[in-house]
Formats: structure tokens, sequence, C-alpha cells
């Protein structure tokens, strides 16, 4: 399988998305923004400038209105721009998943990745992707879509959960929202 720009992607967004972190600053931006707004219309209706404070009270509407789509099309230019930059080299490289005994990895020109299969800890699954976790952090991204032994997979994951009572997180109807 070849990974690209988009599979890294969506691991970054989906990873942003479950992070409290980005969560909770989005949630202060989408709260922030129109009560900033609401003061300005305050002071300006105290000052009875009628047309700053229906400006202002206006923009307020709108940024609580518009304030989650733009903070989805920040977040995703800012991951669009950090995985070109860091995974420029690793896009269209064969890599291949390996499965041996208590270790699963993957291959590829450059590099090996290998872990413990006791050391993951939560298996990701969306739409079109597994995401394995290891404790150390690291992730093994596979996609349904590019892999030709997906049979193989669905056995392996439900082995990890079973032996090794690894978490697996189902979320098939995930998006980036």
């Amino acid at each position: 399988m070849t990974l690209d720009e988009n599979d890294l992607l969506t691991f970054h967004l989906y990873t942003a998305s479950k992070t409290p972190r980005v969560r909770s600053g989005r949630i202060r931006v989408w709260i922030l923004m129109p009560v900033t707004f609401l003061l300005f219309a305050y002071l300006f209706y105290q000052s009875n400038n009628e047309s700053l404070f229906i400006y202002f009270l206006t923009l307020a509407g709108l940024s609580a209105i518009f304030s989650p789509s733009y903070t989805r099309w920040r977040y995703k230019k800012h991951y669009i721009k950090y995985v070109r930059d860091t995974y420029k080299h690793r896009f269209g490289q064969e890599c291949t998943l390996i499965i041996e005994g208590e270790t699963i990895g993957t291959r590829s020109e450059t590099e090996e990745v290998k872990i413990k299969k006791s050391e993951i800890e939560e298996i990701n699954e969306i739409k079109d992707y597994y995401f394995l976790k290891a404790r150390s952090g690291t992730t093994i991204l596979i996609s349904k879509l590019k892999t030709d032994n997906l049979d193989e997979i669905a056995t392996l994951i439900s082995s990890l959960v079973e032996t090794y009572g690894v978490r697996h997180n189902i979320e098939l109807d995930w998006r980036w929202k």
C-alpha cells in the first residue's frame, strides 16, 4: 500500500478531533468571537452610535453561525501544511504491512517500524482506515482501500481485542467537522 497526502491528513484530522485541547480551543473561539462583538455592540449602544451598534451586533450573529466552519477550515489548512512539510518524502513510497509473531509493523524503502502487539493500546476504525496506536505514541495507518489483505487485518484486530484487551473504537461515520 502507498500512503498519500490525503491518508496522512485524515489521520491528523481524526487525532485532532479527539484531542481535548483542540476541541476546547475550537469551542473557546466559537464563544469568544461573538461575545467580543457583543461587548463592542453594547459599548456603541451606550454611546448612541446606532450604525456601529448594528454593525457589531451583525458581526456577533455571523461569527456565532460561521465560527465552527471557519475553525474547521483553519485547522484543516494548518494540517495540510504540516503533512506536506513533514511527510513530503514519504508520499508514493510502497509500504508493506508485516505481521510476525508478537509484532506488527510496516516496512518501506526508507524506514521500518515494529510494535509489539502487547504495546498496542487502541485501535481506531473509521470508514476507510484503521489507526493502530501504541503506548509510545507511534501509530500504524492502514488504508482499507489500498490494502489487499483486509480479511487478515480484520482477524488481527479481533485477535488484538481478545488477547490483549485492546480498546477498539469504531466510528464508521466519522468526518472532520
